[in-house]
């Protein structure tokens, strides 16, 4: 299948995240999830995480609304749906929730992405989710921009407008002699929000995963939902 000019609803560009290798977040999931366990990856693109967990033994299903990105799921069970609308009617060990999405500007867009993650825990399971955290947005404002390589793609990300709350910025992805660009927004949310729209949702955040605060696991509150405040 050639990809090349191929763009998601979102943005993305399929040829991009083709050759954007994982990062280590593999190994970060391996270590709060036990060997062998039955994985949700929702928005998992083309397999860029999805792909190396099945290939360690994991039972991996990956959604993405993009039936381009799914096509190159590997050893993964590929659902083509939004997550908002996402009813699988079975459970799992974990549900992995990456690509920063708990950071768009929607809130109403957070609630159904959490109240789908949920939804689809088994009752002792674990979500693991990736974010911007407030020192994400503090240290791109203060530099303006930032730049970086993964595998074959150089990245180049610029603030486009800050509000203090909602920041726009432009990323530039380059391989070779070929180039594309995106906007985005993605929302300031504290920690404290974040804990309280997990509860709001029914979930509790468990711990940090990393020293950045960039990703974390959390669990069913036995209590059930609460209200945002």
């Amino acid at each position: 299948m050639d990809d090349s000019g191929v763009v998601t609803p979102d943005g993305c560009a399929v040829e991009v995240y083709l050759h954007l290798p994982e990062n280590g977040e593999p190994d970060l999931i391996d270590r709060v999830v036990p060997v062998g366990s039955r994985i949700l990856e929702l928005g998992c693109g083309t397999g860029r995480l999805a792909n190396v967990l099945a290939a360690r033994g994991h039972d991996v299903v990956g959604v993405d609304e993009s039936a381009a990105m799914i096509s190159h799921l590997q050893g993964v069970t590929p659902v083509c749906a939004r997550i908002e609308r996402l009813h699988l009617g079975r459970t799992f060990d974990a549900v992995v929730l990456a690509a920063h999405l708990l950071s768009t500007v929607d809130l109403e867009q957070r609630r159904l992405f959490l109240n789908t993650c949920e939804r689809h825990l088994a009752r002792d399971g674990i979500l693991v989710a990736q974010w911007f955290p407030p020192s994400w947005f503090d240290g791109l404002v203060r530099a303006g921009r930032r730049s970086g390589t993964l595998g074959a793609v150089r990245g180049t990300l610029e603030v486009v407008r800050d509000d203090g709350e909602v920041l726009s910025a432009r990323t530039v992805y380059e391989m070779g002699d070929r180039s594309w660009s995106q906007v985005f927004q993605a929302h300031r949310v504290t920690e404290d929000r974040l804990g309280a729209e997990l509860i709001a949702a029914g979930l509790s955040l468990d711990r940090w995963l990393d020293d950045a605060h960039g990703w974390f696991a959390a669990a069913r509150r036995r209590s059930g939902p609460a209200s945002l405040p």
